[in-house]
């Protein structure tokens, strides 16, 4: 299967449960696989045969943003479904999304989901 891969899309927004956190803004680190058939684009060099990279960060910023959710399994959940919803060609989405320095002795915190469509 073909995929798009995006990594360390960086998204800052409001995130987290606690007081403190709902008045600034972090930082999110997402990584994006999506599965889709790339084969018509590799023989066109077309852009409008595959899926637009910039429209997929930009969507996936937009509605971090927006939601600015408590957690980031929420985050994933919210993304998976606009992606699904936007593109019709993404079959099946993995999303890990990692929260730096938020533990004073881990680089990062984050999760991984994984989704097929619906």
């Amino acid at each position: 299967m073909d995929s798009i891969v995006i990594e360390g899309l960086k998204v800052p927004t409001v995130i987290g449960c606690f007081d403190w956190e709902r008045q600034i803004t972090q930082p999110l680190l997402l990584d994006l696989t999506l599965y889709t058939d790339l084969s018509v684009a590799a023989q066109s060099d077309e852009l409008n045969d595959t899926l637009n990279y910039a429209e997929i960060c930009e969507l996936a910023t937009q509605v971090i943003q927006q939601a600015a959710p408590k957690l980031i399994e929420h985050a994933a959940q919210l993304v998976i479904d606009a992606l699904f919803a936007q593109f019709e060609a993404i079959s099946q989405i993995h999303i890990t999304i990692r929260k730096p320095a938020i533990i004073p002795s881990a680089q990062s915190v984050g999760i991984r989901l994984e989704r097929m469509r619906p």
